[in-house]
């Protein structure tokens, strides 16, 4: 397969509102995930990556609460049609669209204070637990808060926060859907 390319990777995914009889509102965007690697802008100045946290189905999670759910930070992107007759003998349907996720660990206890549940990356052997998803399992995107002491460290700035915090909260507070959802 040398010089064949293999995917095409995307840089944002959108949720659409459901209305109450179960129809999907293309016009509504209730959600979106960013999945974007390092570029330059019109004035060449280096924007950095932006790869956002989601919440993913991964063992049968219900509409509310956290069972069967874990946070993963995300990369989207889909298999050329050739890369999906290599990987996949069997007929029948295949998935079209791929995330490959680092994971957090799985939740615990609510924090008592706040309520808040606690994650960090989960590591095994030095390395990052990563994992390759179909992108039906994600089911919205999440906002993590950096657990810090008294003082922020000043090297931590929106870019470089998921890499250099050890611990985060997850916020259920961010809108009303998370509220719904994590609780």
């Amino acid at each position: 397969m040398r010089g064949m390319i293999l995917y095409t990777a995307f840089h944002r995914v959108k949720f659409h509102a459901i209305n109450a009889h179960g129809h999907r509102d293309s016009t509504v965007t209730v959600d979106s995930v960013h999945c974007q690697p390092p570029r330059k802008d019109k004035r060449r100045q280096i924007v950095p990556a932006r790869f956002d946290t989601v919440l993913v189905n991964e063992d049968g999670g219900g509409t509310t609460g956290v069972d069967g759910y874990r946070v993963a930070q995300v990369r989207i992107f889909t298999l050329t049609s050739q890369a999906t007759a290599a990987l996949f003998r069997t007929p029948g349907i295949l998935p079209t669209h791929f995330a490959y996720v680092e994971w957090f660990t799985p939740f615990g206890q609510p924090e008592a204070n706040h309520g808040l549940y606690k994650i960090s990356r989960l590591i095994r052997n030095g390395e990052r637990l990563a994992s390759i998803i179909d992108i039906s399992d994600i089911r919205r995107s999440v906002h993590l808060i950096p657990k810090f002491g008294p003082v922020a460290p000043r090297e931590w700035t929106s870019s470089t926060v998921l890499e250099l915090c050890s611990t985060f909260f997850i916020n259920s507070f961010s809108d009303r859907h998370a509220y719904l959802t994590i609780i």
